[in-house]
């Protein structure tokens, strides 16, 4: 993975594969905030990549899940997808190939910048195909793999 360097949307595979390649765990749990504007939740998530299922439960107690091939939302009929579709940014974040954001055929999204940030930290910006001044970022942990903060156009989960 090149750092400190502007890429080109042909670099992006090889960004997301130096990404994936930092995992160290095939089953975690996590706890975070979303923010958007003044509204603000937090969450418990957990991944279990080997099995493909997840699980997210906010403060508020609404829960959603996939399990086997079928999502599962409170309030709302079974919907059968395939893992890893259907996941809510905040699992995406613990499996990050899950993000729409990599470059790949119709995302909107691609990494432009790799930096690194300290000992422990990957700084990731995004650029939108359309409008280079949309960006979006990302603070990867290397030693896990995980997203700890991602900002989207005024969003941000961490």
């Amino acid at each position: 993975m090149k750092l400190d360097v502007v890429l080109s949307r042909t670099d992006s595979p090889s960004v997301l594969d130096g990404i994936v390649a930092l995992r160290t765990y095939t089953s975690v749990r996590a706890r975070g905030v979303s923010q958007s504007g003044r509204n603000h939740y937090q969450f418990v998530a957990e991944l279990d990549a080997k099995a493909e299922e997840w699980h997210l439960v906010d403060d508020q107690g609404r829960r959603s899940s996939a399990v086997g091939t079928w999502l599962l939302q409170d309030r709302e009929a079974p919907l059968e997808v395939v893992f890893p579709r259907g996941m809510p940014k905040a699992v995406q974040m613990l499996y990050p190939e899950a993000l729409l954001m990599w470059g790949r055929r119709s995302e909107s999204f691609y990494p432009m910048l790799v930096q690194e940030i300290g000992q422990r930290s990957l700084l990731i910006t995004f650029e939108h195909i359309e409008d280079p001044a949309f960006r979006a970022t990302a603070v990867i942990n290397r030693s896990t793999g995980i997203i700890e903060k991602l900002a989207v156009m005024g969003t941000s989960s961490f």
